[in-house]
């Protein structure tokens, strides 16, 4: 199955710049040991098939990423260098 770019875009509820924006502060949502060194953050919904697909389409394209869960927002969360709406803080 291909995941397209528009594909991507419908399984994502939330997109933020993460990289330079104190997430780090707020650390204690996130399950795992997130990186703050990526650009972007994508929330994708509570449901693991959302995060599946868009976990796809990043490795269909050759984008690395890290899966969290917010437990704030209970949903999924994909952090990316992949920026599709420009949301990067610029350094």
């Amino acid at each position: 199955m291909k995941i397209t770019e528009k594909d991507f875009d419908l399984l994502t509820e939330t997109i933020m710049g993460w990289k330079g924006n104190d997430w780090h502060l707020q650390n204690h949502r996130f399950l795992d040991d997130v990186s703050f060194d990526w650009a972007v953050c994508y929330w994708v919904g509570g449901l693991a098939t959302s995060m599946i697909l868009a976990r796809t389409f990043l490795e269909q394209n050759d984008h690395k990423y890290q899966v969290s869960y917010d437990e704030s927002l209970e949903s999924f969360v994909l952090l990316t260098n992949y920026d599709s709406h420009n949301m990067a803080v610029a350094a």
